[in-house]
C-alpha cells in the first residue's frame, strides 16, 4: 500500500524530537524527579544534612574570611559536625534546639580542659579517659543526653592534641559557642522536624480509651472501644514513643509518667479481661457498675488534668476518694464470698474474674495519685492508696544520684560501653601522643566512631570504614592536586560535598560516610592552612590505627556485648522476684511499713537495658531465642505487688493462714530462684508448670466469717488482704509458667 499523496516514506524509527541533546535533557529531568521523590522518603535525613551544612557553612565562612580567624573557623565548623551529624540527637526541632544550647555548658568545660590537658601526652591520656568514661556513663540520664555524648566527646578531643596554645582558648570557646548557636537556630527554623504528641498527651489518650471501656457495663462487647484501647496501650510501648518524648530521665515528673503509664496500660488490660470473661448478654452485678462508673469518672478526670497541663497545689487535681470509698467495701465483700467459695474453685477461676473489676480501681486509684504527681501534687503519699508513692518525698539529687549509681556495676551494658569507648580513646590518644602522628584527633575520631558493643560489629564497621576512606583518600588526592591553592574553588565546593556526605553517609552506610567525611576534611583543611594531597594518604592511616585501636578494645572489653549479658541480667531479675515475694510476704503479715521496690527497680532497668542492646546487635538469628519479654512482665508484677500490698488496710491475725501465706511465697520464690540459676548456667530450662497454690491447704485453716459476727469488719479486711495476695502469688505463677513455656 502507497504512503498518501503529500508523504515521505518512513525508512527508519522515529527520532525523539530534539535529537540527542533532548534525550540527554529528559534523561536529566527523570533523574532528578527520581531523586527528589526518592529524597521526599527519607526527609528526616535530608532535612539534617542541609541544617548542618548552611549552620556549618555559615560559620566557617563567617570565621575564616569575614573575621580572619581560622582557628575560630575549625571549632565553629566542628562543633556544627559533631552536634549535628555525630551525635544522634532526638526529637523535634524544637526538642534538639533545646538539647544542644542545653549542652553550652558541658563543651565550655571540655573545650578548656582539652586545651589546657594538651600540655603533656600523659595528662591528655588521663583525661581522656576519664572524660570518656562520664561522657558516655551520661547517657544513663535519658535519651537526650545519651544522644548528644559522642558529639560532646569530640569537643574534647579536638583540642587535646599538640600544638598547646592556651592562647587560643579565646578564639576555640567563641567558635564552639557560635557553632553551636547557629545549629540550634538551624534545628528550630530550617526545615525542622516536626513535632510530636507529648507524652501526657499519650497518657490521656489512653486514660479517655480505659474511660470509655469502664462505660461499658454488659451487652454485646464494645469493638471500637476494644480498638482504641489497644491502640492507645501500644502507643505508650517504649518502643513506639519517640526517644526525646520518653519519660526516662531520674526527674520527678518522669518517675511519675512512667508509674502512670504502668497504671493505665494495666487498667486497660484488666478491664478487657474483665468483659471478654463474660458473655454477651451478662449483666453486671450493681457494685461492679458502681466501681465501673468510679472507674470512668477517674479516668476521664485524669485525662483532663494531663490534657490542662496546669501545676497543681496539693489536693488539686483529679480525685480518687470517690472510688476508694466505693472499693473498700467491695473488696472486702468479694473476698469474704470469694473464700466461701473456694472449695470448688481450687483453679481459682472465680477468683481471677471476681478480681479484675478491683484490680482496675486500684489501678485507676495509682493513676489518678500519678497523674497529680506529674503535674507537681507532692502530697499523693499522704493519700490512702499513696504507699507506692515513696520517691515523691525525694529530692532532685537524689534521684539523679540513685540513677548514676544504678548503673555503676559490671553487670550493667551502659557501664560495659562507657569503660570500652573509654579504653579505646585513652589508647588512641596514647599512640596518636607517642607516634607523633600529623593529625592525632582523626586516630581518636575513627575509634569513637567505629567502636561497636560486639567485636563482630566492630570489624564489619572497620572493613566499611577503610573501604570508604580509601575511595575517598584517592578523590580526596585528586581534588587537592586538580585544585591546588585556590582557595575560592574550595570554597564553593565545600557546601556541596558537605550535603552529598552527610546525605549519603546516613542512607548508604558507613563506606559512603567515611568516604564523604574524608572529602569533607580535605575541602576545609585546603581553606585553612596550605596542605598537599598527601593530606590524603594520612587521613587514611590515621582511620586505620583508630580502626586496629577500636578493633583491639572491642577484643579486650566484652567482645560478646550484650548477648551473655542479656541472660545474665534477666537472672538477676528473677533473683530479685524472689526477693520481692519474700519481702513483701514478710510485710504484709507482720504489717509494717510501705514499699521501697529499689532493688527490684534496679534490676528491671538493667534487664531492660541489655534487652534494648541486645536487641540492636547482630546475632545468629537462626538460633531460637528466649522471649525476654515475658520476664520483664513478672518483673513489673512483683514490684506492682510490693507497692500496693503493704500499705492495704486489715491484719491477718491467725497463725495458721499467716503460716500457710508464708510457705506459698516460699514455694513461688524458689521456683523464680531455680529459673535464675538454670539462666545463669545456660541450662534447659524445664517446660513443666510452676506448682499451683495450694488452696485445700488454705481452706483447712482460713477461718470462716460469720454473717453477723460483731467483728466482721475486720475479719473482711484481713479477708480481702489475704485475698489479694493469694492473686498476687498466683499472677506471679502463671508469670512463671509462661516464661518457661517461652524459653
Amino acid at each position: 500500500m502507497s504512503p498518501p499523496e503529500g508523504t515521505t516514506p518512513r525508512s527508519g524509527p522515529r527520532q525523539p524530537a530534539g535529537g540527542p541533546a533532548g534525550a540527554v535533557l529528559r534523561r536529566a529531568r527523570y533523574l532528578v524527579e527520581h531523586a527528589r521523590h526518592g529524597l521526599r522518603g527519607h526527609r528526616s535525613v535530608v532535612g539534617n544534612a542541609v541544617r548542618v551544612t548552611v549552620a556549618s557553612c555559615v560559620a566557617f565562612y563567617l570565621c575564616r574570611y569575614g573575621l580572619g580567624l581560622t582557628v575560630m573557623s575549625v571549632y565553629a565548623t566542628f562543633t556544627v559536625v559533631s552536634l549535628g551529624v555525630l551525635a544522634r540527637i532526638p526529637g523535634s526541632g524544637r526538642q534538639r534546639a533545646a538539647t544542644v544550647l542545653t549542652a553550652v555548658p558541658a563543651g565550655l568545660v571540655l573545650i578548656t580542659l582539652g586545651t589546657l590537658l594538651a600540655v603533656q601526652t600523659w595528662a591528655a591520656v588521663l583525661g581522656m579517659l576519664v572524660i570518656g568514661f562520664v561522657v558516655a556513663y551520661a547517657g544513663t540520664t535519658g535519651p537526650r543526653i545519651a544522644g548528644a555524648a559522642p558529639g560532646m566527646q569530640l569537643l574534647y578531643i579536638l583540642p587535646c592534641f599538640p600544638p598547646y596554645a592556651p592562647e587560643t582558648l579565646g578564639q576555640r570557646l567563641s567558635g564552639f559557642l557560635l557553632g553551636a548557636v547557629l545549629l540550634a537556630l538551624a534545628q528550630r527554623f530550617l526545615v525542622p522536624e516536626p513535632d510530636t504528641p507529648s507524652f501526657r498527651r499519650l497518657l490521656a489518650d489512653a486514660a479517655d480509651a480505659a474511660a470509655r471501656l469502664a462505660d461499658h457495663h454488659g451487652g454485646p462487647p464494645p469493638v471500637k472501644a476494644y480498638a482504641r484501647a489497644r491502640e492507645t496501650g501500644d502507643a505508650l510501648r517504649p518502643s513506639r514513643v519517640p526517644p526525646a518524648d520518653l519519660p526516662a530521665s531520674p526527674t520527678l515528673a518522669h518517675k511519675a509518667m512512667a508509674h502512670a503509664t504502668e497504671a493505665v496500660r494495666t487498667l486497660l488490660a484488666r478491664l478487657e479481661a474483665l468483659h471478654t470473661s463474660v458473655g454477651p448478654r451478662y449483666a453486671y452485678h450493681p457494685e461492679t457498675v458502681a466501681l465501673l462508673e468510679g472507674i470512668s469518672d477517674t479516668a476521664r478526670a485524669a485525662a483532663r488534668a494531663l490534657r490542662r497541663g496546669k501545676r497543681l497545689r496539693p489536693g488539686e487535681g483529679p480525685s480518687s476518694a470517690v472510688l476508694q470509698s466505693e472499693l473498700a467495701p467491695v473488696r472486702a465483700d468479694r473476698a469474704v464470698d470469694t473464700l466461701e467459695r473456694l472449695s470448688t474453685d481450687d483453679r481459682l477461676v472465680y477468683l481471677r474474674r471476681r478480681s479484675q473489676v478491683v484490680q482496675a480501681a486500684d489501678c485507676a486509684v495509682v493513676l489518678a495519685l500519678a497523674t497529680r504527681l506529674v503535674l507537681g501534687d507532692r502530697s499523693v503519699e499522704n493519700s490512702p492508696a499513696g504507699q507506692g508513692f515513696a520517691y515523691a518525698r525525694a529530692r532532685a539529687h537524689q534521684l539523679w544520684w540513685q540513677r548514676l549509681t544504678t548503673h555503676l556495676t559490671p553487670r550493667s551494658v551502659i557501664f560495659q560501653n562507657a569503660c570500652r569507648f573509654a579504653l579505646g580513646l585513652a589508647t588512641a590518644r596514647a599512640v596518636a601522643g607517642l607516634l607523633d602522628l600529623q593529625h592525632g584527633f582523626w586516630v581518636l575520631l575513627a575509634t569513637l566512631t567505629l567502636t561497636r558493643t560486639t567485636s563482630l560489629e566492630t570489624w564489619s564497621a572497620v572493613r566499611q570504614a577503610l573501604l570508604g576512606t580509601l575511595v575517598g583518600a584517592v578523590l580526596a588526592g585528586g581534588l587537592l592536586v586538580l585544585v591546588h591553592d585556590r582557595d575560592t574553588v574550595y570554597a564553593v565546593v565545600l557546601p556541596v560535598v558537605m550535603l552529598v556526605a552527610f546525605i549519603a553517609g546516613p542512607l548508604r552506610g558507613l563506606a559512603w560516610a567515611q568516604g564523604g567525611f574524608t572529602l569533607v576534611v580535605a575541602t576545609l583543611f585546603a581553606q585553612v592552612s596550605p596542605v598537599t594531597w598527601q593530606l590524603a594518604p594520612v587521613r587514611l592511616v590515621d582511620v586505620l590505627v583508630g580502626s586496629l585501636i577500636g578493633l583491639a578494645c572491642g577484643l579486650v572489653a566484652w567482645p560478646r556485648g550484650a548477648g551473655r549479658e542479656v541472660r545474665r541480667s534477666m537472672a538477676g531479675l528473677c533473683s530479685a522476684v524472689a526477693d520481692a515475694i519474700g519481702y513483701t510476704t514478710t510485710r504484709v503479715v507482720d504489717h509494717t511499713g510501705g514499699a521501697d521496690c529499689v532493688a527490684i527497680n534496679r534490676a528491671l532497668v538493667l534487664a531492660r537495658e541489655s534487652l534494648a542492646q541486645y536487641h540492636c546487635e547482630l546475632r545468629d538469628e537462626s538460633a531460637g531465642q528466649p522471649d525476654w519479654p515475658s520476664v520483664l512482665v513478672a518483673g513489673s508484677d512483683a514490684r506492682r505487688g510490693e507497692r500496693l500490698l503493704p500499705g492495704r488496710p486489715g491484719r491477718i491475725a491467725s497463725r495458721e493462714v499467716a503460716a500457710w501465706l508464708r510457705r506459698a511465697a516460699d514455694r513461688t520464690a524458689a521456683d523464680y530462684r531455680s529459673l535464675a540459676r538454670q539462666l545463669r548456667t545456660d541450662s534447659a530450662v524445664p517446660r513443666e508448670d510452676a506448682r499451683p497454690l495450694d488452696i485445700r491447704a488454705l481452706l483447712a485453716v482460713a477461718p470462716a466469717v460469720p454473717r453477723h459476727s460483731p467483728d466482721r469488719a475486720a475479719r473482711a479486711l484481713s479477708a480481702a488482704l489475704l485475698v489479694d495476695s493469694v492473686i498476687w502469688l498466683d499472677a506471679l505463677t502463671a508469670d512463671l509458667n509462661r516464661i518457661r513455656k517461652e524459653m
